[in-house]
């Protein structure tokens, strides 16, 4: 059955594979440095959620239990037995969701920037920047969005490199995937989670602040918690050898194949 998202994949195929979740306004590039790390031990597979990067561009908006739908079809396209599930903010929504439903095969999960829930008073801004990006497209976000998401760290080489990637969202595929995840509440399905779990968080995240990170990993029984004090809201895209090494460190000691 082929499968429902476009990915990249890298590594060797006959390791476990760390599937990969990207946040809003990113695409598989994001993972870019964190899997040329991991591909040398494992099988790293990075998805285009529906919406972003070059999936399919849904007609409505698109539910946090859609995207764990699609994700399951890559992992079944490609035959995956033992997966480490990998997600930064909105992407960590969809990772918890995708490992409660794909349970027998996930044996370990990595939450970054995350949050229990995504809640309707998100609504109204959302709305609102979709507006002013449906009347002069995503250069009216800019450099806002950028800059909250990189608050506290220097605006550098890899702050426009990610500003120039998010220039080039599809408008409806970005709007689809941020009012799809409006009303997502993780709170039960972390609570039920019994699977290895890493939840970590950039210490300067403005958008998602260590507390709600901290509040996942109160859920999510026996989790370990780390906070990155050189990240913000995109930590493993803005500080890529310290959370590689964190996962990896993580896989290493908690995680059984």
């Amino acid at each position: 059955m082929p499968a429902n998202l476009h990915y990249v994949s890298s590594g060797p195929v006959d390791q476990p594979a760390l599937l990969l979740m990207h946040p809003l306004g990113s695409s598989h590039v994001f993972w870019d440095e964190c899997a040329a790390i991991w591909s040398k031990r494992f099988h790293v597979v990075a998805v285009d959620l529906r919406g972003a990067g070059q999936s399919p561009i849904p007609d409505r908006p698109w539910k946090a239990d859609e995207h764990a739908q699609d994700v399951i079809s890559v992992r079944e396209a490609l035959g995956l037995r033992d997966v480490i599930a990998i997600g930064c903010a909105i992407g960590s929504v969809v990772a918890a969701r995708y490992a409660a439903a794909d349970a027998s095969v996930v044996r370990g999960l990595v939450l970054s920037n995350t949050t229990t829930e995504l809640g309707e008073a998100s609504r109204q801004r959302h709305e609102g920047r979709l507006k002013l990006v449906a009347e002069k497209g995503m250069e009216a976000l800019l450099p806002t969005v950028i800059d909250m998401a990189f608050d506290g760290l220097p605006k550098d080489a890899r702050y426009t490199r990610y500003m120039e990637r998010f220039r080039r969202n599809n408008p409806q595929g970005y709007g689809s995937l941020a009012l799809g995840m409006v009303g997502t509440n993780n709170i039960d399905i972390l609570s039920r989670l019994s699977v290895p779990t890493l939840v970590t968080v950039g210490a300067h995240d403005i958008l998602l602040p260590p507390d709600m990170s901290r509040g996942v990993h109160a859920l999510v029984k026996g989790s370990e918690f780390a906070v990155v004090e050189d990240g913000a809201h995109f930590m493993p895209y803005q500080t890529p050898d310290a959370f590689a090494a964190l996962v990896s460190d993580f896989i290493e000691r908690r995680v059984k194949f």
